[in-house]
């Protein structure tokens, strides 16, 4: 998408456009509200950008908003927040519209398992339990803000919001929101693989494709409107 995106703000301002994103999502990974920025000598509003923009991209592609920021942002690392959402489809109908945007699972989950589950998460703390990242440049640390349940009919959305996520950390968290609700793994059970840094103990990561980029939280300073 990042080639779509610079073809089309190259084609629309005439000057050659390099994108900046606020980061790579998985292969297979859908957003909502993926964020990035560029530099251009246009004169146009964002506003205008944004409208025009739109009437170039394809159909799956669109920018919902835009905003002119100060000369030294950098949309990954002026980043304080990211939010991931993991859906489940747990009816006893496979349903067409949500196939592509959720994981399928054959019982009904106990959301409220879940949410007390995932209720030891938040907290600023080591997670190489729940990744797959072999090392991190900032080390293993996050600072996870929230995790949410919430159940939709036959949809359970698991959400975690984090000032960075590890490679596959959203999918490990989700696979054990999975074993929650079929009641496999509780508070002190998930407690436990965090603490022991152990990433053997963890779950493996769902697929991509029931996981999205709900959005990505900057300051207000950062903006010049």
């Amino acid at each position: 998408m990042q080639k779509t995106l610079e073809d089309a703000l190259s084609g629309l301002l005439g000057e050659r456009i390099n994108v900046v994103g606020s980061g790579r999502t998985d292969s297979g990974v859908h957003a909502d509200g993926q964020a990035a920025n560029f530099w251009t000598r246009s004169t146009l509003s964002p506003a205008i950008i944004s409208s025009r923009l739109n009437d170039v991209l394809p159909p799956d592609f669109a920018c919902v908003s835009a905003r002119e920021a100060v000369p030294a942002f950098h949309a990954r690392y002026r980043a304080f927040s990211k939010t991931y959402a993991y859906r489940f489809h747990d009816g006893s109908h496979p349903d067409p519209f949500v196939r592509r945007w959720s994981l399928r699972v054959s019982t009904r989950l106990d959301e409220h398992a879940i949410a007390s589950t995932l209720s030891v998460l938040p907290g600023e703390r080591d997670f190489s339990a729940l990744s797959n990242a072999k090392e991190d440049a900032r080390g293993f640390v996050r600072k996870l803000t929230s995790s949410t349940v919430e159940r939709r009919g036959d949809l359970v959305e698991v959400s975690f919001t984090a000032d960075g996520f590890l490679y596959n950390q959203a999918r490990i968290m989700a696979a054990c929101a999975l074993e929650a609700g079929r009641g496999r793994m509780d508070t002190g059970c998930i407690a436990s693989i965090i603490e022991s840094r152990d990433r053997a103990l963890a779950p493996g990561a769902l697929g991509a494709y029931g996981l999205r980029l709900v959005g990505v939280g900057y300051r207000e300073e950062d903006f010049l409107d």
